[in-house]
């Protein structure tokens, strides 16, 4: 069955082998293990950093002549709108390269709790536009809603379902060509699975007949 190999010589095989694999698991979990310590040594560094000044920090303020607000009898427009309008109004960072450890290291842990606010509130505009651009897509206000996508994209959105609503809208438009700046943009950014984007884009650019 086993041909020319002896059993013993099998069973020494398999004893290397199992002795491998538990090295394989005891080096993975020692691995794992210094990289949670590493994380908990920073968590609680980051808990007793003192206070910095954050009066120097960029806030983010969107150029509000470009964001279209058309008299509209729309409900969905209006109430989206009115969503835009109030984020307008609060304070606003982007702090997305940070993590919250990154941020209690950088500028001390009292101060955490307000530039979280501050991203939540950078967020919470761009999800606004967005779903504004949705309503005006919806209302058939084309122009307008490309005009809110791409200065979304242009804010710091990283997700994907703009840049293809914004393709979406170029093609409604008539303007599909506007599609080939779009996905040149994608090819220099740092978006995250920005290959299947750019695909996705080119195939709303030039769908299947």
């Amino acid at each position: 069955m086993f041909g020319n190999i002896p059993i013993p010589s099998l069973f020494i095989c398999f004893l290397i082998f199992c002795a491998w694999l538990n090295y394989e698991k005891n080096k993975s979990h020692k691995k794992q293990k210094r990289n949670s310590q590493k994380f908990w040594d920073r968590e609680e560094k980051a808990n007793h950093t003192r206070n910095k000044d954050i009066s120097h920090l960029p806030m983010f303020s969107p150029d509000k002549s470009r964001i279209p607000m058309p008299a509209s009898t729309d409900e969905n427009v209006t109430y989206y709108q009115n969503r835009v309008c109030a984020s307008l109004e609060q304070p606003m960072m982007d702090l997305s390269g940070y993590t919250n450890t990154d941020l209690k290291l950088a500028y001390g842990t009292g101060n955490f709790n307000t530039l979280s606010e501050y991203d939540r509130n950078f967020n919470d505009f761009l999800m606004n536009m967005t779903n504004l651009g949705k309503a005006y897509f919806s209302a058939g206000y084309f122009a307008d809603a490309a005009a809110v996508y791409k200065l979304c994209i242009e804010s710091g959105s990283c997700r994907h379902s703009d840049y293809k609503a914004l393709a979406e809208t170029y093609t409604a438009m008539g303007t599909p060509g506007k599609i080939s700046e779009l996905i040149s943009e994608a090819e220099t950014s740092e978006l995250p699975r920005k290959a299947s984007l750019i695909r996705q884009l080119r195939s709303i650019q030039h769908p299947a007949e």
